[in-house]
């Protein structure tokens, strides 16, 4: 990857590839997560490809999009520990297979929608703001709709109030209500005046042009710097809750801090510790919980590798929340003791290695990898991540989880009858 400064924290990275047929920019511009900068931010990605000034309906962006031999342009915000990242992302057919300047084209384009919003009286569009508002709620609804995204959220909230993990990237409803027009119009002269900026360039693109077209449609101010994205969270605490609702089963979220990061050095121990632990398909807790006592309809862990946590999920019935918590205990305490085969171990490596590899070939995860370093501060390659993996020991793998306790515990039941005010404390 080669790196070119425009200004203070504008930097444009050039990923020279021909697997991709299609030439993909992305825009990352990072802020700090807290609220309600969480909800303008995400409510403002929503508006920023539907419209501009020089394309002020959706029929002629379609129509500029087609004439781009089918490009596309999209938005969204994510969260990476302390911050949240907008990312405006823009697609487009290489130019040596049709001509025509296209690679010109696409960053012209994405000056527009960047740069030229479709603004009224000074503020960013009314209309825009309407829909793009409607389509946040639906956002919102959706996530309280799905019993897991609920359920995990949730029980971030309870483990880490107060912490990045317990804000996230969409507000709440009553939160969503409250975001002007003016808010996320501020947002947005913020974002372009203040936010550090990466733009990734990925394809077959003469570098140079790159470069001079960059500058010429991006003639950005210098600004401030990375945020501290990566943070090893920590509680003293236990805390637990539940809420209850109509629907087939009861979901079940367990929170462990971790105290490593992707920062740290026992990152890929970590990683492949969670693997045996609840991500293989012989893992612990899908063998221990689903497969011997058919105790769930699912169940596995995940790493929030910018927060030092790890989290498991399970679908289960009611009636098993005390055996399955107990069970889910019982499969850490094994990993601390060292209770698993060295194929067990290897496996966990493989299926790690196979998954970075696999990454090599979606355009998406190379960008994603690539500014994974920029956040960290580092320039870790594959190959070196790989290296990491294989190195990982047993001892280590057995200490990580030894260290771990239970944080953070919240259920979303299904309903025990008319009388639920009644039902017992699931915990």
């Amino acid at each position: 990857m080669k790196t070119e400064t425009l200004g203070s924290n504008i930097e444009l990275h050039l990923l020279e590839t021909g697997k991709f047929k299609d030439v993909l920019i992305s825009f990352r511009f990072i802020h700090e997560l807290k609220e309600p900068d969480n909800g303008i931010r995400t409510l403002l990605a929503l508006m920023l490809a539907d419209r501009c000034e020089k394309y002020p309906t959706k029929q002629e962006v379609s129509r500029c999009l087609d004439g781009l031999y089918g490009a596309s342009a999209s938005c969204r915000t994510t969260t990476c520990g302390r911050a949240q990242v907008l990312e405006f992302r823009i697609r487009a057919l290489n130019e040596k297979y049709v001509g025509g300047e296209l690679l010109k084209r696409q960053i012209a384009l994405a000056s527009q929608f960047l740069l030229h919003p479709l603004k009224e009286n000074g503020l960013l569009s009314s209309a825009v703001y309407d829909e793009a508002m409607i389509n946040l709620k639906a956002m919102i609804q959706r996530r309280h709709d799905n019993p897991s995204s609920y359920a995990a959220a949730r029980c971030g909230q309870l483990l880490a109030e107060g912490q990045p993990l317990g804000i996230g990237m969409l507000p709440d409803m009553e939160q969503a209500q409250k975001i002007t027009l003016q808010q996320v119009s501020e947002a947005y002269e913020d974002m372009i005046l203040h936010d550090r900026l990466d733009i990734f360039v990925e394809g077959l693109a003469d570098q140079d042009q790159v470069i001079r077209c960059v500058r010429e449609h991006f003639p950005l101010p210098d600004r401030q710097g990375m945020v501290d994205c990566c943070y090893a969270l920590q509680r003293q605490d236990k805390v637990s809750g539940w809420e209850s609702r109509e629907m087939d089963q009861t979901t079940l979220v367990m929170m462990y801090p971790t105290g490593v990061t992707l920062r740290d050095e026992d990152y890929w121990a970590l990683r492949t510790g969670n693997c045996i632990f609840g991500q293989l398909p012989t893992s612990m807790l899908f063998q221990q919980v689903r497969e011997k006592r058919s105790l769930c309809y699912s169940i596995y862990s995940s790493v929030l590798s910018y927060d030092g946590v790890l989290s498991v999920s399970t679908g289960i019935d009611r009636a098993q929340l005390q055996q399955v918590q107990t069970l889910i205990e019982q499969q850490r305490q094994r990993m601390a003791d060292g209770d698993f085969d060295e194929e067990m171990l290897e496996m966990g490596k493989t299926m790690l290695i196979q998954s970075l590899q696999a990454s090599q070939d979606d355009p998406h995860s190379v960008i994603n990898r690539e500014y994974q370093n920029v956040l960290l501060g580092c320039h870790q390659t594959l190959d070196q991540m790989i290296a990491a993996i294989r190195q990982v020991s047993r001892q280590k793998i057995m200490a990580l989880f030894a260290q771990m306790s239970l944080k953070a515990v919240f259920a979303l039941c299904q309903k025990e009858g008319d009388h639920e005010e009644n039902s017992s404390y699931p915990f």
